[in-house]
């Protein structure tokens, strides 16, 4: 079967999913429902493993599409490793996440219509990944951005539900609209809009056509899509919010549909930025970042936190981008796919079992009550601090390399900047997840050292048992089946306590391990990531170290200031104390400003608007049109009475003439005879005068 059609028909099977299930959402089970859904998606992920196998790289597959004039536009499917990679990733998540539903969502009166929402979602997704031309690419970004509306205000009998699917929508309108000029410009300019010529062509160009003003301009307008999509300032304010939507839909947004989208756009257009606008991309990532990580900081809504992570991790994805860095961009987005749906679906189960509670400070030891969502958050934890071993330090600290090996190349040592503060953020991301890890599953006396001191004398006691009783066969038999009993008790009661939710969240800590994705957990280059992309950074490896000590010194922080911070924690206040840490706490008032600098000056003008609309052009309208009315009415009247009373004069004038005239011709010669006369007579007199 060929690669297309394998494609087509997963396209088909979540149309089908999303019909069905919203066709027949009030007339389904919830089993039904579900194990339908999850089924779709696990053929899907079975026909993205197939696409891999039929070793297809670097195919362009055209269908003609439509004409506008003598301009053939055309559909395209781009194959290529980055095609399967997304197309692998997107429906493992989504796989997980539809499992994770089947608990989280159980019980809701639209349970259909959330699982048909979720297949439209992957199919929109799946539709920016393998398109291969952009006006393609442009048509599902606008279809995933109303699958965000709808799923965010899914919920929407809630107020903050709708408002926040409105503001996702319409924030994401003001990117998409750069992105949509700078899709006709590449058009004016390349004269085409598929994706793989555009790059040929680009990479013919020479430096300096490349750095040209034209193309810089079509680099951030392109960009400007980004900006929105994947949450960088000053378009972030809208991710925060969405977390009204359903905590699994949280977890598919920030792990691998929407936010994504952005970085996955400038990964496939990269040769046509300019080298202007990778270093306005590395700045605005920079800022992101910092500023993410600054409101993660302070939070103390468990989804919020993570969001602003999210917003952080995003703009370091950017930054990698803007250094060249891209596939290290790239292996970060993967790794941060896994870890983050992890953090999210771990949040989603603690939130479940605190009845919908999602206020930190009303949380604590949660660790003895769900002890195995303590282990998958705890895992997917270490990953975003960067903790060797975990596959977050393999990806951040290979785009902290390539920073500094970008810095380095620079005219200006002020560029270093860049890499300093993603040091400086990964510190802060360390910081905030411990305190998140703190303030949800420990209690204040907790030490987290002597916690791991424990469990691990508790694993040398039980081996110990197991090596005594294997070297001692006299050992007393009774004794031993009565331990083996304890033993199976133990286990039955441990996976008595794993369910959907819990699978969910296994599954994303073990591929949140670095051996994962490389066996030797300090050396980046030697993962199956980067024997597939090749990785550009070769020197600075000496900053991974300086980055272990980094993210151990902020966990260390983190433990000691959350603990301290736990003292004094007051539920009944909305933010922290002070007026600096208020100010990052609610997003630096971004929300606020535009709403006083934008919306509300609209607002009030709007009416004005209206009202010059209604009086003055509505007036100039009406008033054209009255005149026209009377100018009508003045032809009719003329018409009536001039033009139709000649016509009709002339007619009648005629039957007049005509009646006279046909008395001559009765048949009489006397009246023939006297008509010669008179016709003579009047002959002579006109010869004679």
């Amino acid at each position: 079967m060929s690669a297309e059609l394998v494609i087509l028909i997963n396209i088909l099977f979540y149309l089908f999913g999303f019909s069905f299930l919203l066709y027949k959402r009030n007339k389904l089970s919830e089993q039904s429902i579900g194990l339908l859904s999850i089924l779709i998606n696990f053929i899907g992920l079975l026909f993205s493993m197939g696409i891999r196998w039929s070793d297809i790289s670097d195919d362009v597959i055209s269908y003609n599409w439509f004409y506008i004039s003598d301009k053939l536009f055309t559909i395209d499917i781009l194959l290529n490793d980055l095609t399967y990679l997304m197309f692998f990733l997107v429906q493992f998540i989504a796989l997980w996440v539809q499992v994770f539903s089947l608990k989280y969502m159980q019980g809701d009166p639209s349970f259909g219509r959330y699982y048909a929402y979720v297949n439209f979602f992957i199919l929109s997704m799946i539709g920016i990944i393998i398109s291969g031309n952009l006006l393609m690419i442009f048509m599902f970004w606008e279809l995933v951005g109303l699958c965000s509306y709808l799923l965010v205000g899914f919920w929407y009998e809630k107020k903050s539900a709708t408002n926040s699917a409105m503001k996702a929508f319409l924030v994401n309108r003001i990117g998409d609209i750069g992105l949509f000029i700078g899709i006709l410009l590449v058009y004016r300019y390349f004269g085409t809009l598929n994706v793989t010529t555009i790059v040929e062509k680009a990479q013919l160009m020479s430096a300096e056509s490349l750095n040209s003003p034209i193309m810089t301009t079509i680099g951030l307008l392109l960009f400007c899509g980004c900006v929105a999509k994947s949450a960088q300032l000053p378009l972030q304010v809208w991710l925060p919010d969405a977390m009204e939507g359903p905590t699994p839909v949280s977890a598919l947004i920030h792990a691998a549909t929407m936010v994504v989208a952005g970085i996955f756009l400038m990964a496939r257009i990269d040769p046509v930025l300019s080298p202007d606008t990778h270093l306005v991309m590395a700045i605005l990532g920079m800022l992101t970042m910092f500023f993410g990580a600054c409101s993660a900081l302070v939070q103390y809504d468990i989804k919020k936190l993570l969001a602003f992570s999210t917003i952080s991790q995003l703009g370091l994805m950017v930054v990698g981008i803007g250094v060249g860095a891209v596939n290290t961009a790239l292996f970060h987005l993967v790794t941060h796919a896994f870890f983050k749906a992890g953090l999210f679906l771990s949040a989603g189960a603690v939130i479940h079992h605190m009845q919908h509670e999602q206020d930190m400070r009303k949380m604590g030891n949660l660790r003895r009550e769900i002890p195995i969502i303590y282990y998958t958050f705890t895992i997917c934890a270490a990953s975003l601090a960067g903790i060797p071993f975990f596959s977050g330090f393999l990806s951040k600290d290979a785009i902290l390399v390539a920073a500094f090996e970008w810095a380095s190349h620079q005219q200006k040592q002020i560029y270093f900047i860049i890499p300093v503060m993603c040091l400086v953020v990964s510190s802060m991301s360390a910081y905030y997840i411990m305190r998140q890890v703190f303030l949800v599953f420990l209690e204040r006396e907790d030490n987290p050292l002597e916690l791991i001191s424990s469990g691990a004398k508790s694993l040398y006691k039980n081996m110990a048992k197991r090596i005594e009783g294997i070297v001692n066969i006299e050992e007393d038999e009774e004794r031993q089946q009565a331990e083996i009993r304890h033993s199976e008790e133990d286990l039955l009661g441990f996976l008595s306590k794993i369910g959907f939710m819990e699978v969910s969240c296994i599954i994303m800590a073990i591929a949140s391990f670095g051996f994962v994705f490389a066996v030797n957990p300090f050396l980046t280059e030697s993962s199956w990531f980067f024997q597939t992309f090749h990785n550009e950074a070769i020197n600075y490896q000496w900053v991974i170290y300086i980055a272990i000590l980094v993210a151990l010194n902020g966990v260390l922080l983190g433990y000691i200031f959350t603990k301290e911070e736990s003292f004094q924690l007051d539920n009944d206040e909305p933010g922290p104390k002070g007026e600096i840490a208020n100010f990052i706490f609610n997003n630096y008032y971004l929300s606020e400003t535009y709403q006083k600098v934008f919306v509300k000056p609209l607002l009030w003008i709007s009416p004005k608007i209206n009202l010059f609309d209604r009086k003055m052009i509505d007036g100039i309208v009406n008033s054209v049109g009255n005149l026209t009315i009377s100018w009508a009415s003045l032809n009719n009247w003329f018409e009536r009475k001039i033009i139709d009373s000649f016509v009709g004069l002339v007619a009648e004038t005629s039957i007049k003439i005509g009646s006279y005239t046909r008395q001559i011709q009765n048949g009489k010669a006397q009246t023939y005879i006297i008509t010669i006369f008179v016709c003579l007579v009047l002959i002579m007199i006109l010869l004679m005068v």
